[in-house]
């Protein structure tokens, strides 16, 4: 699953007609609607393409405005807002049939000293004392999983708190250890969109996870529909996601059919190399808000 994602990503070429326009071609999935982190994952690769040398990603900021379908093809259309000494930024417009499914800023800067500091990271047990997200379903269900459940993850997600699929009421912290399920070639960027796809994975659980839903009936669309809605990154330090990261998450508000939610990353040194955001948009499927 890792390799077809990063093949995928590869797979981003020029668009006919020149200009910082971008195409991927139609991708063959277990879900029927493009994944969000995933659209910004590769809506990153596309900015990066006009960004000199030198500049790493520091902060994205994304809108999710339609579901895209998977079945056709993306055009990304990059403008470049600015360039500075310190600072390139562009804005990317996901298109399908000539309408956007997602914008996003991304900012990128040149290496620079200054001040420093960062909350310590929370204690949490070892990622190798929690079972994987595999081994915790198939306890659960054998071989009997719900739709969707049983998908592979390119990623290793191993809950330290309330899993989603546990019908209980948590308390909206929700720490989860996140790896890529194999190592990674020494390239940031590639680092960079992969840890943009994973911070979009669990971020719903922490709203979700102080009511009775079920996590695939939200997948599902059983009897309740979610969405992200915007989602904003910030990169502090470069960082590994081919090695363990803590994703320390917490929805302090839900309100009129919205959940917001904060993140932090921290690898296992306890270094915060990430923050997050997120509000997403949650309904039971009669019109009422869950």
């Amino acid at each position: 699953m890792l390799r077809r994602l990063i093949d995928r990503m590869g797979r981003i070429a020029p668009a006919d007609g020149g200009g910082d326009r971008f195409v991927l071609e139609p991708a063959i999935g277990a879900f029927d609607r493009v994944y969000g982190g995933q659209s910004l994952a590769e809506a990153l690769i596309a900015a990066a393409r006009t960004v000199g040398e030198g500049r790493r990603l520091n902060s994205a900021h994304c809108y999710f405005l339609r579901l895209g379908d998977p079945r056709k093809p993306v055009v990304y259309v990059v403008d470049r807002l600015r360039d500075t000494r310190s600072f390139s930024v562009r804005q990317v417009r996901a298109e399908q049939d000539g309408q956007a499914i997602i914008t996003a800023t991304f900012s990128f800067a040149a290496s620079s000293g200054g001040i420093e500091h960062q909350r310590p990271s929370p204690d949490a047990p070892l990622p190798e004392e929690i079972p994987s997200r595999d081994v915790a379903l198939l306890a659960l269900h054998g071989g009997d999983l719900p739709r969707n459940s049983g998908v592979p993850w390119p990623i290793d997600l191993r809950h330290v708190d309330q899993p989603p699929w546990e019908k209980r009421i948590g308390d909206g912290r929700h720490r989860v250890w996140m790896r890529a399920d194999e190592e990674l070639p020494d390239d940031p960027l590639l680092h960079a969109c992969l840890l943009l796809y994973a911070s979009d994975l669990t971020m719903a659980d922490a709203v979700t996870n102080q009511h009775p839903i079920v996590w695939e009936d939200l997948i599902a669309a059983r009897g309740l529909f979610g969405a992200s809605l915007d989602h904003a990154f910030w990169l502090h330090v470069p960082a590994r996601i081919d090695q363990w990261l803590l994703h320390v998450q917490e929805s302090t508000r839900a309100a009129d059919g919205r959940g917001f939610t904060t993140g932090r990353f921290y690898d296992r040194s306890g270094v915060l190399v990430a923050s997050v955001a997120q509000e997403i948009f949650i309904k039971t499927i009669s019109g009422e808000t869950a």
